[in-house]
């Protein structure tokens, strides 16, 4: 007989994920003594994980608090040297020369510390306490440059960035590949300059219960991925379909359709590579949770050659979408028991035709 079976189920929304679709965590940590003095013990990597708004408001504000700081101390040194009582005396000696003012000081201080060269506000040699003040400023402006420079150029130039040219479907699929079942997901670099020494792994991260009745409420289970024929090593030249073949050692062995709309799982995707233009490594990373995992379908073709331009070309547009697939409703673990629930033949040896899981 042939049956078509279409299962339609209305889910409700599913908890948050542990790991975002982009690859940012939505762990939080509670509970940490004295964390602040531990991130400033890891000051360098601190400033680097900064929110741009932090990053730049300490870029501002380090250049202009010691612009202001060393201002004072030039007021100061003019206003006990007696050049604001001698304004306009030619016989008179001042430490700096037409200060004024306190905004006349705050400009010259900006001018020594930026080293853009002096107007009519300049410092006198003859005075003994400018020279070792301008000096000093001129070192600790070079000092501030270099590290508050050097930490935006490093976090604009860091390798994280490099994650978001790496695309992953939206769905991972279960279906038979050369008779076994087989979780399958897609990843795909956009750039022309494609990473090296590119691997893929993965974890199915649920709750655990051990022998001794302890419980992991985040038990992490590893999981292997194949590129067709190169094992966990990609050459990303295109996107290519990841298989995890469900054998007698994977912790999806026991999975049925019907444990997909339990929300009972994640599975997180890690991809580790070499930029080839900088030599740094890189590593992307996603998750698709029990829901976001299709059953009975595989990811379509993207590769298309065309004979009038003699070139490969590959199709983004596609690069979500899936196709039915003949797939058993039962787990590896029950195909590898009752080979005859195969595609072809239902539980009871009848033929079995396009089954298929539908999620909403």
């Amino acid at each position: 007989m042939d049956v078509v079976i279409e299962n339609k189920v209305k889910v409700k929304k599913s908890r948050r994920t542990l790991l975002r679709k982009e690859g940012k965590s939505n762990v939080t940590y509670r509970g940490i003594e004295n964390k602040n003095v531990k991130y400033m013990k890891d000051l360098y990597v601190t400033l680097i994980d900064l929110k741009w708004r932090w990053a730049l408001l300490i870029l501002f504000l380090g250049f202009f608090l010691t612009q202001l700081m060393f201002s004072v101390v030039y007021y100061l040194l003019s206003y006990f040297n007696g050049d604001l009582d001698h304004v306009g005396d030619s016989k008179f000696q001042p430490c700096i020369s037409n200060l004024h003012s306190y905004w006349d000081a705050l400009l010259f201080s900006m001018e020594t510390q930026s080293t853009v060269g002096y107007g009519t506000i300049y410092p006198n040699a003859e005075c003994g306490g400018t020279v070792p003040v301008v000096y000093l400023q001129i070192i600790f402006g070079v000092m501030l440059e270099t590290i508050l420079l050097g930490f935006i150029f490093v976090k604009i130039a860091r390798p994280k960035h490099r994650r978001h040219t790496i695309m992953f479907s939206r769905n991972a699929c279960i279906c038979l590949e050369d008779q076994q079942l087989t979780l399958q997901l897609r990843v795909g670099d956009i750039r022309n300059s494609h990473l090296i020494d590119c691997h893929v792994y993965g974890a199915l991260v649920n709750r655990y219960v051990n022998q001794e009745k302890h419980v992991y409420p985040l038990f992490q289970h590893e999981l292997e991925f194949e590129a067709q024929g190169m094992r966990d090593k990609l050459y990303l030249i295109w996107p290519m379909v990841l298989c995890h073949k469900i054998t007698a050692a994977s912790p999806l062995y026991t999975l049925t359709p019907d444990d997909l709309q339990r929300d009972t799982f994640e599975l997180i995707i890690i991809l580790e590579g070499t930029i080839e233009s900088t030599g740094e490594m890189v590593q992307a990373r996603t998750s698709f949770t029990s829901r976001d995992i299709l059953w009975g379908q595989r990811l379509v073709q993207l590769e298309e050659y065309d004979e009038k331009s003699d070139k490969w070309f590959i199709n983004f547009v596609r690069f979500h979408e899936v196709e039915m697939s003949e797939t058993p409703l039962c787990s590896a673990k029950e195909l590898s028991e009752n080979p005859r629930r195969s595609p072809g033949y239902d539980d009871e040896g009848g033929r079995l035709t396009r089954t298929s899981l539908y999620i909403n």
